[in-house]
């Protein structure tokens, strides 16, 4: 629709992600308390928050300009319009990030997709007569902010043709609509087959638009007179007064949004209409459907005060759980208390929460488990410093990180003070980034990322109001710093217990023979042991590993020589690993490296 309408759609999907963060904090909190059932309720409602489909449907008599409405609420020429009675069958628009077409129909359970171009010949009178096809309904994906947020745009067969058909299909459709489009027109004003319809309409809704269609029919003398009629006819039919009519040009409507005509547009009724419409998706029906869901949380929480771990769960004579969920639910109850009190109509934005996200915190969570990875590694004995093919110090950092990944994803889903101090470190460096990736379950690091992610959308958009060196410098504290990046911490953190358990082992006759053995330090490992190893433990560092690089030279050569003389088959697996040996001896392995690694100098002393 308009920039507002993207704006306000913007701020309802954070505030469900604040909703959905808490009943998935519940969840976890539940879980561990082995309260089973409100668990798999709390599961539910994440079902509910992740399908948020809000019908809106369009409905009224044949030939009232529905499908054109449409199309100029979008701003597109989608939907098939015409002289005769089209649509046949159901026709839901919602978002999606590439334009298409799926097809749901009776009896099938594939879902085929279909080009945009075919879309007539499944929802029009002309392509399929009597929804002969079978059609349950033609789900049409657009990326247009107006359909975020779950909003199901429903196109209906018109009531009162000469297909029973399409009167049935519409019917059948009201007891899923959570909102209603009423259109009638100035050619044809509210006939009695309308006004039972429109009553019949009122019974399964409670919020209903009534849009007069083909105002510019109407000479200017006319109109006042005709709008009056089809008013007292509606109010009639719904035994209320006071309803509001919204009176349009849809043909004039589009005509002006494809021609860029501003002035058209105004004159053509629509935005009136364009702006109740909005008000009513953004702040009462998203409102409404979190503050239900909340509501459900609560009765959750309530029910479960007295479970396992609980008062009424205990047998007689236990101690009560060291964990204390009692005043776990009760923080949890008061969260959602708070977030309630937030979207009710008086309450203040809570847009401006975000910017918090990117402060320093308190709590350690995220520090614990840095100091857990860097400590979670094997000790360097005999079978580190043994090592044949790579540095013994890259191994244990390599492992070290490797648990500390596989601990922080789950800490990371389901920990919501974890997730705000990740977004205040601004998250991991690139490097670690794309190495946690690939070790994260998507789901996991989908969860984890929503904080650091609101919190960063809402910097830049506070950074758009901003001269372009102030914006770039607020760019600049989003990104990760090397003293920052988690993982980074853990690799510098494990470097000088490493390196010192190497120095010690290496003074003495058994250590130095089993380092002879292995294939050394990689250069930037062997630097950093340099800068606290004695004179004779540096001399026997650099000899050893003089020598390690020149055995690789060797290996490097053979094996370049013997490919070229095309006998692969005499290569031996020095010769075939070389490449890779020198690698790792050049710069190190690639889970051991970490940003700003000249600062690990005073941790390896």
């Amino acid at each position: 629709m308009v920039a507002d309408s993207a704006c306000r759609v913007r701020e309802y999907t954070q505030n469900k992600q604040q909703v959905a963060a808490l009943v998935r904090a519940a969840k976890q909190a539940l879980h561990e308390m082995g309260q089973a059932d409100g668990e798999g309720r709390c599961q539910e409602l994440l079902v509910r928050l992740a399908e948020d489909r809000f019908n809106l449907a369009v409905v009224g008599q044949f030939k009232r300009g529905k499908s054109s409405l449409m199309n100029a609420l979008i701003g597109r020429d989608l939907l098939p319009t015409g002289l005769l009675p089209l649509t046949s069958a159901i026709t839901a628009l919602c978002y999606g990030p590439k334009e298409r077409v799926v097809v749901r129909r009776k009896g099938w359970s594939l879902q085929p997709e279909i080009p945009v171009e075919e879309l007539a010949d499944y929802v029009t009178e002309r392509g399929n007569p009597g929804n002969e096809k079978g059609l349950i309904e033609a789900r049409v994906e657009l990326p247009l902010p107006f359909l975020r947020g779950g909003l199901y745009f429903v196109d209906t067969p018109g009531i009162g043709s000469a297909r029973q058909e399409n009167t049935a299909t519409t019917y059948e459709f009201l007891p899923q609509a959570d909102a209603i489009v009423f259109v009638t027109s100035v050619e044809a004003p509210l006939s009695e087959a309308e006004e039972g319809f429109l009553h019949d309409v009122a019974q399964h809704v409670r919020k209903l638009f009534i849009v007069v269609n083909k105002v510019d029919l109407a000479a200017a003398h006319e109109r006042e007179q005709v709008l009056g009629y089809i008013q007292a006819g509606i109010e009639r039919s719904l035994g209320t007064d006071g309803v509001r009519l919204f009176p349009l040009s849809a043909q004039q409507a589009l005509h002006a949004k494809l021609n860029g005509s501003q002035e058209g547009l105004a004159e053509s009724g629509l935005l009136e209409f364009e702006a109740a419409l909005t008000a009513f998706l953004v702040e009462e029906k998203n409102q409404a459907f979190l503050v239900a869901i909340l509501d459900h949380l609560l009765n959750i929480l309530a029910d479960c005060e007295g479970g396992p771990g609980g008062e009424a769960a205990r047998p007689e004579g236990a101690e009560a759980e060291p964990a204390g969920p009692p005043s776990t639910i009760a923080g949890l109850s008061a969260r959602a208390q708070a977030l309630r009190a937030q979207f009710l109509p008086d309450a203040a934005p809570i847009g401006g929460e975000l910017r918090a996200a990117l402060q320093p915190v308190r709590s350690g969570v995220l520090d614990a488990e840095v100091r857990a990875g860097a400590a979670r590694r094997s000790a360097i004995g005999e079978r580190a410093v043994a090592s044949g093919r790579t540095c013994p110090i890259c191994a244990a950092q390599s492992r070290a990180i490797f648990d500390f990944y596989a601990q922080w994803q789950h800490v990371l889903a389901t920990n919501p003070t974890a997730q705000s101090e990740f977004a205040s470190a601004r998250g991991f460096c690139p490097v670690h980034t794309w190495q946690f990736q690939k070790i994260a379950a998507a789901q996991d690091l989908s969860a984890g990322y929503i904080a650091l992610t609101q919190a960063v959308a809402a910097e830049l958009r506070r950074a758009s109001s901003l001269a372009p060196d102030q914006a770039s410098a607020a760019i600049s504290a989003l990104l990760p710093a090397p003293d920052t990046c988690p993982a980074c911490r853990v690799l510098r953190d494990a470097v000088g217990p490493q390196i010192r358990s190497l120095l010690a082992q290496v003074a003495t006759d058994e250590g130095r023979a089993l380092y002879a053995r292995s294939a050394g330090l990689c250069l930037p490992h062997l630097r950093l042991a340099l800068l606290v190893a004695g004179s004779e433990e540096a001399a026997f560092l650099l000899r050893e590993q003089a020598r390690h690089m020149e055995e690789t030279l060797e290996d490097l050569h053979s094996y370049v020589l013997k490919r070229e003389a095309l006998r692969a088959g005499l290569l031996n697996a020095n010769e075939e690993s070389a490449w890779q040996r020198v690698l790792i001896q050049l710069v190190g392995e690639p889970m051991a490296q970490f940003w700003g690694s000249t600062t690990a100098t005073d941790r390896a002393g």
